[in-house]
């Protein structure tokens, strides 16, 4: 065979040779997209689904599941709406083993877009990052009283705390979810919806702290028991009455027998939500040289929580004579 033979000979092998690496790189990103495209819609139609059964599937899919994560499936199966899949964009693949898929999903009458990461391992795709948010709760609730989140009537263990440890915050689906705020038995929010998107932390809705009938007798005893030390030893820094009389008979001292005499009738304690405090009105008697008189009374308190007792209690009461 001749030179030009030759050459042509190893020419064309070189284009054969290349058109079959194009083939196999071509090949393998078509099998990397489809692999990744299955099992981005295998993840966003679970979470879509929002079925308790199959959930636990989204930690599988994930490359790092945590407890955390596992703990946001049972959530995602009360919420009270789910995301709808619109549609989900061609991967773009990198090398064979990142991928990025573009999620269109509706949540509460709007349109998203969220990017979903995947990643390849040696066991296939996974979800790289997970298509969560989260809700940026705002504690305290009350005065030394750590109080009990829920969403969906599934209480909500991770999250920043006033009394105690604990700063990590739970990861959420994408849903729309029931918030609720308890210190039981005593004070309680009515649900409010809160709708979490994948991403930045959702502002915490507002849920206003109201007080039962329960927390109503425990102040009202609270008030009784502060009245009772008046003309006690205790006296000192709990008798909410004494400068408001400045009876002579006590002598200058609250802690002198004799000026008490408790109150005229039942005091009224007015409470609603929690963080207003406690409105107080009502009527004592006291001694004076001319006899027993009536004063009548008006107070106001803040909420405190007596953590040994875990009741709450009057902060603070300040009362003032009336007329």
């Amino acid at each position: 065979m001749s030179r030009r033979g030759v050459v042509a000979v190893l020419v064309a092998t070189v284009l054969v040779v290349a058109a079959v690496a194009v083939v196999l790189v071509v090949r393998a990103r078509s099998s990397a997209s489809d692999g990744a495209a299955r099992v981005a819609q295998q993840y966003v139609d679970l979470v879509a689904s929002g079925e308790a059964e199959q959930l636990a599937e989204l930690a599988r899919l994930t490359s790092e599941p945590t407890p955390a994560l596992a703990d946001a499936a049972p959530l995602l199966a009360t919420a009270d709406e789910r995301i709808e899949v619109v549609g989900l964009g061609e991967p773009e693949v990198t090398g064979t083993d990142r991928a990025e898929v573009a999620v269109r999903y509706r949540l509460a009458g709007e349109e998203h877009t969220w990017t979903l990461r995947l990643g390849r391992d040696d066991d296939g795709w996974r979800v790289a990052a997970p298509m969560t948010g989260a809700i940026a709760w705002d504690e305290p609730a009350l005065r030394n009283a750590d109080s009990e989140i829920r969403l969906g009537g599934v209480v909500v263990e991770r999250r920043p705390r006033f009394i105690g440890e604990g700063d990590d915050v739970q990861p959420l689906y994408p849903a729309g979810y029931a918030a609720e705020k308890r210190v039981a038995p005593y004070f309680a929010a009515a649900p409010v919806p809160v709708v979490v998107l994948p991403g930045e932390p959702t502002p915490q809705p507002e849920l206003v702290l109201r007080a039962n009938d329960a927390a109503r007798q425990v102040l009202a005893a609270d008030l009784a028991a502060q009245a009772d030390t008046c003309g006690t030893a205790e006296a000192f820094g709990r008798c909410p009455f004494y400068d408001i009389v400045a009876t002579p008979l006590a002598g200058g001292d609250p802690t002198a027998p004799g000026w008490w005499k408790g109150f005229a009738g039942r005091p009224t304690l007015t409470v609603d939500a929690a963080l207003d405090g406690v409105a107080i009105e009502g009527a004592i008697r006291y001694a004076t040289p001319g006899g027993v008189r009536t004063l009548r009374f008006t107070g106001d308190a803040q909420i405190g929580f007596d953590r040994v007792a875990r009741t709450p209690t009057l902060s603070g009461l300040e009362v003032q004579a009336v007329g």
